[in-house]
C-alpha cells in the first residue's frame, strides 16, 4: 500500500497576498458603503415613526388604523438596519484587519480577517435561509388562502 503525505505550505506566496490585500480593500469599500446606507435607513425609520406619531396619519391612508402602519413601517425599517448594521460590522472589521495583515505579516491579523469574513458569509447563508423559508411559508399561507376564498 502506498501512503502519501501532503506538506502544507507555511507561507502564502505573493499572489494570493495580493488577492486578500485586493479583498481587504473592497470589504472596506462595501462596509463603508452598507454603514452609510444603514445610517439612511436608521434616519428613514425615525422620520416614519415620528411623522406617524406627530399627524396621527398613514402614508398608506387607511382610515381604520391610523398611524399604526408608519409606526410599524418605522419599525420594520428599524429591525432593517440592525440587521444592515452587523452586515457592514463585519465587512469593516475583516478589510480592517487584513489591511493590518498586508502591512505586519501578522498571523493574528490574517485569523481575525478571515474569521470576520466567515461571520459576514454565515450570516448572510443563515439569513438567506430565513427569508427562503419565510417566501416558502407565505405561499402556503397565500394558496391555502386561496383555496378556502374559493370555497
Amino acid at each position: 500500500m502506498v501512503s502519501y503525505t501532503f506538506k502544507q505550505p507555511n507561507t502564502m506566496n505573493d499572489i494570493q497576498k495580493y488577492y486578500l490585500t485586493e479583498t481587504a480593500r473592497w470589504e472596506k469599500v462595501l462596509g463603508i458603503y452598507m454603514m452609510v446606507c444603514t445610517v439612511f435607513i436608521l434616519l428613514l425609520a425615525v422620520f416614519f415613526i415620528v411623522f406617524s406619531i406627530v399627524s396621527g396619519t398613514s402614508f398608506l391612508e387607511d382610515e381604520d388604523l391610523g398611524a399604526a402602519w408608519g409606526i410599524i413601517l418605522g419599525f420594520v425599517y428599524l429591525l432593517c438596519a440592525a440587521l444592515y448594521y452587523f452586515f457592514a460590522m463585519y465587512l469593516l472589521r475583516a478589510g480592517k484587519a487584513l489591511k493590518a495583515w498586508a502591512a505586519s505579516d501578522s498571523d493574528a491579523d490574517l485569523t481575525e480577517g478571515l474569521k470576520n469574513t466567515n461571520s459576514f458569509f454565515k450570516f448572510s447563508g443563515i439569513l438567506a435561509i430565513i427569508s427562503i423559508c419565510g417566501l416558502a411559508l407565505a405561499i402556503v399561507v397565500g394558496g391555502v388562502i386561496a383555496i378556502v376564498a374559493l370555497v
